[in-house]
């Protein structure tokens, strides 16, 4: 499907159809046309089509309450650095908190997620139903989604949303000075591919936050930091089990990271003050070396 300026309406859904079965694929959605269809696409949705993952005000005195809670928390969420003036991409950015933050913050923001029909990477289970999971797993996503216009439309920031394969990002949108990677790589069933992936593409700074696993710090006395680098696979169990790919320690990111040219980071380790649960998380805040 052709992308022109004189477009007035584009199909989406049959736009994203279309890309799944294309070698070069979804290209041109940083277009205008493109990203009008996008807003006129979600422009219709109410609270009801949403489902929150992020606890977000509103800003009209309601507040929409999801799993995650990160209000107070977003500059320790983001490793501190500073996004003022710097092209960001931001993967899975679920119900824009973050994103909103950011684009509060002066970034040039694009926000990167799972294309239309696309759902979560699942765990294989012998026990589930993988099918009615897979099913299952299109709709929440589709829903996430749609939280993710909703807030825009109610915050007002400023961004560009993209979609597809975080494995094979679109080629034609330009590189960007940071990317971020927020509790996103326990869902993929291959991290290092998605940082591979993206770091391609950035010109300076990897900002990577996970969860911080109990199994993190099972480390024999003086073990080094390639010691420490380590991946368990699959270890919650289901229902949370079917998208928790991997635990991994923050040696284990910088490793990887390293890899790629970025050997220059550091790691903070912080409990978002909000959350009654209190997740124990850290940030990887990696720097390519110098040229």
């Amino acid at each position: 499907m052709m992308l022109t300026s004189v477009e007035s309406k584009l199909d989406l859904d049959a736009y994203f159809q279309e890309q799944m079965t294309r070698p070069k694929r979804y290209g041109g959605q940083l277009s205008p046309p493109f990203q009008k269809a996008l807003e006129d696409y979600h422009a219709g949705i109410t609270e009801e089509d949403c489902d929150f993952y992020h606890t977000i005000d509103l800003g009209d005195g309601r507040l929409r309450t999801g799993a995650w809670d990160l209000r107070g928390h977003e500059e320790v969420y983001l490793g501190c650095c500073d996004v003022t003036g710097k092209r960001v991409i931001e993967a899975g950015p679920a119900s824009g908190f973050l994103s909103a933050y950011m684009a509060s913050k002066g970034a040039d923001l694009v926000v990167f997620d799972l294309p239309f029909g696309g759902g979560p990477e699942l765990v294989p289970f012998a026990e589930a139903n993988m099918g009615e999971l897979a099913a299952s797993g299109r709709q929440s996503m589709k829903r996430l989604r749609n939280s993710w216009w909703y807030t825009k439309r109610k915050l007002g920031f400023q961004a560009c949303a993209i979609y597809g394969d975080i494995y094979d990002p679109p080629k034609d949108i330009g590189r960007f000075d940071i990317s971020v990677f927020g509790a996103i790589l326990l869902h993929l069933s291959n991290p290092f591919r998605a940082l591979q992936a993206l770091s391609a593409m950035t010109n300076d700074t990897l900002i990577v936050t996970d969860v911080w696993n109990a199994f993190s710090t099972e480390t024999g006395a003086g073990a080094n930091s390639l010691r420490k680098a380590h991946m368990i696979f699959a270890p919650s169990a289901l229902p949370s089990g079917i998208v928790h790919w991997w635990g991994l320690s923050p040696e284990a990111i910088c490793h990887m990271l390293e890899r790629l040219g970025f050997p220059n980071t550091t790691v903070t380790k912080h409990v978002p003050k909000n959350m009654p649960s209190a997740p124990s998380m850290f940030t990887v805040v990696a720097r390519r070396a110098a040229r």
